[in-house]
């Protein structure tokens, strides 16, 4: 085992518990130079048994327990070090069963990206860069985010693509070129949710420099999310090679909340009757609301009436002044 500083200062060691066992390189703000050289031998250490291999960067050498030819399709998050720069921390994914409803914004995005994905070549034979931005605004709680979800799940189960969360947009930038610099073909999507805030957080001009800058990558969905379009400059909702579409995702109709509670609630669909209050009085109910109504009615046997008007109340924002006993707080009280 080599022990010489300068070549682990160059190459680095992860400093944490997990990935020193298999020798990955530093993923963290810390640096190696600090460590001794029993330490930066246990954090090189590969348990007996694992298959070796080198990892290589700039000629220089260190050993790896794993190595990929590609990336797991899956959801990453974008990561830096000094010491090897811009990486990918796999993310988990959960969420409840999915399904697309019909008659809903969210069902035409899916078929759009769909699309998207089988006309490569119309994009290339003309010259175009097969790159596609996707909009998404809405009230809270109207589906922005389960239509995120279904395109996760188009993205990375149906086409074993990866899915990246865009929140340094700078950074993102640079994990993109580095996936592309191994997997030029490789389906991505990029993920900003709540646009605005991100924008407000990291300016502008990273952002629109990431959308259609000089550093654009092929084979690419920019997908964000705003329940505020118009904290948005011009120049991303009126820019199509930034945001191609621009979707109002609203709170599901009548029969999207009818297929959506037939298909959680399997007892409802043998009562129509009983499947058509729950769909006359749900009306305006976002899917987290639908979900709920399922949950207090099924789950805890609560009666529809009750369940209804404790719903409702969620559609009032709680405020400090206006408590149910009557009593505010602090300067209120």
């Amino acid at each position: 085992m080599m022990s010489d500083p300068d070549f682990f200062e160059r190459v680095g060691t992860d400093r944490g518990d997990e990935n020193r066992a298999i020798g990955r390189p530093v993923l963290c703000e810390e640096t190696v130079k600090d460590c001794s050289a029993d330490e930066m031998e246990k954090q090189f250490a590969v348990p007996i048994g694992t298959s070796k291999s080198w990892a290589e960067n700039n000629e220089a050498f260190w050993v790896t327990a794993k190595s990929h030819d590609t990336l797991p399709a899956g959801l990453y998050r974008c990561g830096h070090s000094d010491n090897i720069g811009p990486y990918l921390k796999a993310q988990s994914i959960d969420t409840d069963t999915l399904m697309v409803l019909p008659d809903t914004a969210s069902e035409q995005i899916v078929d759009e990206v769909i699309e998207f994905q089988s006309i490569r070549h119309e994009f290339h034979s003309r010259g175009f860069l097969h790159k596609r931005g996707i909009l998404l605004w809405g009230p809270p709680g109207s589906g922005k985010t389960s239509t995120i979800q279904l395109l996760l799940q188009l993205i990375i189960k149906r086409n074993a693509g990866i899915a990246i969360y865009a929140e340094r947009p700078g950074l993102t930038s640079k994990c993109l070129k580095l996936v592309r610099s191994i997997e030029p073909d490789r389906p991505i999507i990029v993920l900003m949710e709540d646009l605005d805030a991100l924008v407000n957080e990291y300016g502008e001009a990273e952002f629109l420099s990431l959308l259609d800058g000089e550093s654009q990558v092929d084979n690419v969905i920019y997908v964000a999310t705003t329940n505020y379009p118009e904290r948005l400059d011009a120049r991303f909702v009126d820019r199509p090679s930034r945001f191609d579409t621009i979707k109002y995702i609203g709170m599901p109709s009548a029969d999207a909340r009818r297929t959506y509670l037939a298909f959680k609630e399997p007892s409802l669909k043998e009562d129509t009757e009983l499947l058509e209050q729950y769909v006359k009085r749900s009306d305006g109910f976002s899917i987290a609301h639908l979900r709920e109504l399922i949950i207090l009615t099924m789950c805890f046997n609560r009666p529809l009436d009750e369940a209804i008007s404790r719903l409702e109340k969620f559609r009032v924002k709680p405020s400090s002044d206006k408590r149910p006993d009557g009593k505010g707080f602090g300067f209120t009280s």
